[in-house]
């Protein structure tokens, strides 16, 4: 076996496991959450969308794949040519173009599609944010992102990826190990059996996402519901209300207690 097919046989092992406890993250899963992906495209950008935005050009134009409601891409856009977001989930392009309403940008549209598309389609700079987890096909989308790409591909990613944070939590709620989601480790082997040195750079960001804390248990519970989506709740709630003490931090709110460290992580490589 491969890296890429160890790659690959890591996301279907997930899929398999959220499948029995979880709801699928289908369009459904998107049209509730979707708004909690479009962010200030104005605001200062993270410490590692600065170094994607350092290699740039004044006059790149730019693709980002599943680029969701524009967080990463449209930062990229107010700093380049022209942006072109290529995203299959409906939920996720309308709060892009709302996005791109309210702020008034004008070189910046959404594409509907999977990757790799159909068609061909190039620019000067590929890049992708907390995608490649999901990717089971993970060598064509690689290989898909570096032909696109006319002069680099940039890689946004965390040193734990996002889906595994709550492993923690996954493990009381449903009293088995997590089927972890592959990360970085997994997806330099990869690159490398590609022919692809990719540089790899660690920034100065620690995982976090805006979220209104909790502030009473029932509260508490609904926190973790939207963080497992689990498809028996009764149960989960049966299993981790005793246990609310344990899982939280408290002051005037609740914070979460059980999630691992991740820090940002930029993984980029030239094609020309």
């Amino acid at each position: 076996m491969n890296a890429a097919e160890r790659y690959n046989a890591m996301v279907t092992a997930r899929q398999q496991q959220q499948s029995r406890f979880a709801t699928p993250f289908g369009e459904s899963y998107w049209e509730r959450f979707a708004h909690t992906y479009r962010f200030d495209p104005h605001r200062l950008p993270e410490a590692s969308i600065r170094e994607v935005i350092r290699r740039m050009e004044m006059e790149d134009d730019i693709i980002e794949v599943g680029g969701g409601a524009g967080r990463v891409g449209l930062t990229l856009a107010l700093r380049g040519k022209s942006l072109r977001n290529v995203e299959p989930s409906a939920a996720m392009r309308e709060q892009f173009r709302l996005a791109v309403w309210q702020h008034g940008i004008q070189n910046a549209e959404a594409i509907a599609s999977s990757w790799p598309m159909e068609e061909a389609i190039s620019a000067d700079l590929v890049v992708t944010a907390d995608v490649t987890y999901f990717i089971s096909e993970i060598e064509s989308f690689l290989r898909a992102m570096h032909e696109a790409a006319r002069r680099r591909v940039a890689i946004l990613t965390w040193t734990v990826p996002p889906p595994n944070v709550n492993a923690a939590l996954f493990r009381l709620a449903f009293g088995e190990d997590e089927a972890p989601s592959p990360g970085f480790r997994e997806l330099l082997p990869v690159l490398w059996e590609m022919d692809i040195v990719p540089d790899v750079l660690l920034a100065d960001e620690g995982f976090a996402w805006p979220e209104r804390r909790p502030t009473n248990d029932d509260e508490a519970l609904q926190f973790i519901y939207r963080e497992l989506s689990p498809r028996d709740e009764e149960a989960v709630a049966e299993r981790l209300r005793p246990r609310l003490g344990e899982l939280f931090m408290r002051d005037d709110a609740y914070f979460p207690a059980w999630r691992t460290p991740s820090q940002a992580m930029l993984i980029t490589w030239e094609t020309n």
